[in-house]
């Protein structure tokens, strides 16, 4: 009798244990190919140089190029354009937290970017900052910019 419930306990393991889970079921290949599509829509980040030693760089605010203000865009990763219209070429994704100017042309609001470098975004889809976490409300302000041009924020409670 021992020896048929040992029978039954090892025949039965193999159910009772289940396959082997597989994280991935794409090639390299397959993979690649679905990243490169995520980049193409994100579109390019200028990340800035790396700091010569590894650590990250200290960044010091400065006054931005032009007055901005905080805002959110309407969707997340929204298309920004080298220019104010739909046709012109996209130069990168709206950031949850994006500097706007008070410079609007045909119902395109002009962004800063880092630096003198600008984006414009239909100004229909420029909100009121919307905090990343909901439940933990914060404002967002435009600190300035820090020694590599980056547009730096600050987020006091409110």
């Amino acid at each position: 009798m021992s020896r048929f419930i040992l029978f039954v306990a090892l025949a039965g393991a193999p159910i009772l244990c289940g396959a082997p889970a597989h994280g991935q079921h794409l090639s390299p290949e397959q993979l690649d190919r679905l990243s490169q599509e995520r980049q193409s829509e994100i579109g390019p980040r200028d990340w800035g140089t790396p700091p010569a030693n590894g650590k990250a760089a200290v960044t010091v605010a400065k006054p931005t190029p032009v007055p901005t203000r905080c805002m959110s865009p309407a969707h997340d990763f929204e298309p920004l354009f080298q220019e104010p219209r739909a046709s012109s070429q996209r130069v990168g994704s709206a950031a949850p937290q994006i500097a706007v100017t008070d410079d609007v042309q045909a119902g395109w609001r002009k962004v800063l970017r880092r630096g003198t470098n600008y984006a414009w975004l239909p100004d229909a889809d420029v909100l009121d900052y919307r905090p990343l976490v909901p439940s933990n409300p914060t404002r967002c302000e435009v600190a300035g910019e820090g020694s590599d041009g980056r547009v730096l924020f600050t987020h006091p409670k409110l």
